[in-house]
């Protein structure tokens, strides 16, 4: 089955010759006019990064961090959401560490507490 290509881009106008690139480019445009206190190396690097296919989630939610902190412009909104999934991770890490001490030392846990395994 042979796929065809519709272009995002106005071939007669534009130079660029594939989507990736000028999709690259137009996010790199409007960076670079929203935020003109980045270089546009920074703006690049950023860019080339999000299309990076390789990049797992981690490494992603990394790269978008980094970015922010270079705007030094998000600190004013919310941004929570990027850190929930570590956040949570060690919540629960802290309660697992917490039920095995209770666990491991005798007359920690209430009799209402102790899971019977044999019932």
């Amino acid at each position: 089955m042979n796929q065809v290509t519709v272009p995002l881009f106005d071939p007669s106008t534009s130079s660029q010759g594939q989507n990736p690139a000028f999709l690259s480019e137009h996010i790199s445009n409007l960076l670079i006019q929203s935020f003109p206190n980045l270089t546009r190396s920074q703006v690049s690097k950023f860019v080339d990064g999000m299309f990076d296919l390789k990049m797992d989630l981690p490494t992603f939610k990394t790269h978008l961090r980094d970015f922010l902190i270079q705007l030094k412009e998000f600190s004013v909104e919310d941004n929570s959401g990027l850190y929930g999934e570590e956040h949570e991770a060690r919540k629960r890490q802290q309660l697992e560490a917490q039920e095995t001490h209770r666990n491991a030392v005798p007359g920690l846990l209430k009799p209402s507490e102790i899971i019977d395994e044999d019932l």
